[in-house]
């Protein structure tokens, strides 16, 4: 095969991927617009302050409803810490928060189902509580650096200034009528949400073309497929591990692995461990929170994620 004919291969699986996400990409970034309109960050991110298992559910459900990348959730995790929050609530935040974002729900239900996808999603939290409960564990017993707790003066919020300004954009569109604030105000969420993750999808999309139009399925099935139930997700580890690209970035690369075969196992580790690997989150880890912080936060959720996702293999 020529270089040309290479070329024409590889951009036409571009095309077909892009004719087939552009509908599902646009949904998910009109609801995540949506959520950062009328939802309020602040009230989301108030509760952090403790280390028992009610804080962790708190920020395993604030991960759901806050709408950021991987990317994005770093400096609200680090924020956070500095304002008082538990290491282990930080953390669990920060785990869960590239996951319960629905631009990453559309994005890869495309390839798996929207059943396969919700599944996904419910295994990435539960993954994200567990680790929390875990890491508390560690910090409470001194393992691990713990957060220090302020008090803090009235009036002072516990949120990282790209919350701050989210917020006040919002609070701002408050006494604006309701259809201006969803046909003019969204819009402007949209792009705003755009230009965050906009570049991870396009690399995604990129690498997943590559895969499509490159990659044997048999190949994919050898390795990845549901027939190794423990050892394809075991491969999916390193595989995961190179690729810094942000969640709905995996999200495409991933599913287009499903597409040619890889189970649901492998694609769970993939988008879970793709973002607790990468080295802009661990850099950030071991600098606000401790080389201690950094290595139990790898190994810990790197395990649950592998058993979890043996565990989707076998039942699922």
């Amino acid at each position: 095969m020529s270089f040309e004919s290479y070329f024409i291969h590889y951009f036409n699986a571009l095309y077909e991927l892009f004719k087939e996400l552009w509908l599902y990409f646009l949904l998910g970034l009109l609801i995540s617009a949506l959520i950062q309109e009328f939802i309020s960050t602040k009230k989301l991110l108030k509760y952090f302050g403790g280390n028992d298992w009610k804080s962790l559910a708190r920020a395993t459900t604030a991960g759901l409803l806050v709408s950021v990348c991987s990317c994005g959730a770093i400096p609200i995790a680090s924020t956070l810490r500095q304002k008082g929050a538990s290491t282990a609530s930080a953390l669990t935040f920060l785990l869960a928060a590239p996951w319960g974002g629905l631009l990453h729900v559309f994005l890869i239900s495309k390839f798996v189902g929207f059943k396969n996808a919700a599944m996904l999603v419910f295994f990435s939290l539960l993954a994200a509580f567990i680790t929390g409960i875990i890491l508390a564990k560690f910090e409470n017993k001194k393992i691990i650096e713990a957060g220090v707790a302020k008090k803090h003066k009235k009036g002072e919020e516990n949120i990282c200034i790209e919350c701050m300004q989210a917020e006040e954009m919002r609070l701002n569109h408050g006494d604006e009528s309701l259809s201006r604030r969803i046909f003019y105000c969204t819009p402007r969420n949209m792009s705003q949400i755009f230009r965050e993750v906009g570049k991870f999808i396009v690399l995604g999309l990129h690498i997943a073309a590559a895969l499509k139009a490159f990659i044997s399925p048999d190949l994919v099935i050898k390795y990845l497929g549901n027939g190794n139930n423990f050892t394809s997700v075991l491969i999916a580890v390193p595989f995961s591990a190179i690729l810094e690209v942000a969640s709905e970035g995996l999200a495409v690369l991933s599913g287009q692995l499903y597409q040619l075969g890889a189970s649901l196992g492998a694609v769970f580790v993939i988008t879970m461990v793709g973002v607790t690997t990468d080295f802009t989150e661990l850099s950030m880890i071991w600098g606000k929170f401790g080389k201690r912080c950094a290595i139990a936060y790898l190994v810990t959720a790197t395990t649950i994620a592998v058993l979890l996702a043996w565990l989707i293999n076998v039942v699922f």
